[in-house]
């Protein structure tokens, strides 16, 4: 599947029109029309995960139609921008930063207990 195909299965999913997309992503209408046709073929990572914040696609999936189509959580709309965003970076953390992260957490936890 194409870059154009993965972004028309968005609009479709989504139920949403061109120029819709267009504003979400601050892009010019003529762009999203560019990536429909073909026209372009690559998409930067920045739009890629701000499609995956604001409607829960992967970045990866967006970018490379490899993997996931969804991604778990951060598309999830009762999250906050914010909450989104820091799942996106979690999720692409391999595991040695992950324990790493745990282990921040678990001290911030600590640090509260004492406080």
């Amino acid at each position: 599947m194409e870059l154009k195909d993965r972004i028309q299965l968005i609009l479709n999913e989504r139920q949403l029109r061109q120029k819709d997309l267009a504003a979400a992503l601050k892009v010019t209408d003529s762009y999203v029309s560019n990536l429909l046709s073909g026209k372009r073929h690559n998409l930067s990572e920045a739009l890629a995960l701000l499609l995956e914040q604001l409607y829960g696609y992967s970045a990866r999936w967006v970018l490379t139609g490899e993997g996931e189509r969804r991604a778990s959580k951060a598309g999830d709309p009762g999250l906050s921008p914010a909450q989104r965003r820091l799942i996106a970076r979690v999720e692409t953390l391999s595991q040695p930063e992950l324990d790493a992260v745990n282990a921040f957490i678990d001290s911030m936890e600590g640090y509260k207990r004492r406080g």
